[in-house]
């Protein structure tokens, strides 16, 4: 026992080191900063557009440039409508401009085009509202995504009759502002 006093004696000063540095690196780990993610921010929603035209944002002569001239033009108040060639034969895409804004696309679908609802689903999900057509025998719904600024007027099997683009709003908004024709649920009524 006498041997382990006087070991510890002998080099009491590299024990004293030892405790020191301990008690040191001891110190150091548990009053070190921890590394807690901070809160992210919600990234904004993907705000949609057409040929890169994004409503509220684009000019009537961006509008122009990218789509070329009006094949019509009608003028209602301070709201002015365009249509432009599309590849149907019979309808043609339709843009409304406000104070020399483009506040709205509707972009056609015709049996030429190869988009589908698929395509728009896998870059925004599935619609977060699914709005009506007022006529019960319709079999194409129209599909919102308020906060995208983009709906579209699909079929359950993926086909697509329109693309709309219009300024990231409310469902409340949109149905007032664009989707007057629709309601939030099915019409039962019958009509001829």
């Amino acid at each position: 026992m006498q041997k382990i006093v006087s070991f510890f004696k002998k080099y009491a000063w590299v024990w004293i080191i030892i405790i020191v540095l301990i008690a040191i690196v001891g110190d150091a780990y548990l009053t070190r900063e921890k590394n807690v993610p901070s809160a992210s921010p919600t990234p904004a929603p993907k705000t949609a557009s057409y040929k890169d035209i994004i409503p509220g944002v684009a000019t009537e002569e961006e509008l122009n440039k990218i789509l070329g001239t009006p094949l019509r033009t009608t003028i209602n108040g301070s709201e002015k409508t365009d249509e432009y060639k599309s590849t149907s034969e019979l309808r043609h895409h339709i843009a409304i401009i406000q104070s020399g804004k483009v506040v709205f696309i509707k972009e056609i679908v015709s049996a030429h085009d190869t988009i589908k609802s698929p395509n728009i689903v896998s870059i925004y999900g599935t619609a977060p509202n699914i709005l009506y057509n007022k006529y019960p025998n319709s079999t194409f719904d129209l599909y919102v995504y308020p906060a995208n600024g983009i709906a579209y007027l699909g079929h359950k099997d993926g086909g697509l009759l329109e693309i709309w683009y219009f300024q990231p709003t409310t469902i409340g908004n949109f149905i007032t502002t664009w989707g007057k024709d629709y309601s939030l649920s099915k019409s039962t009524e019958v009509t001829y």
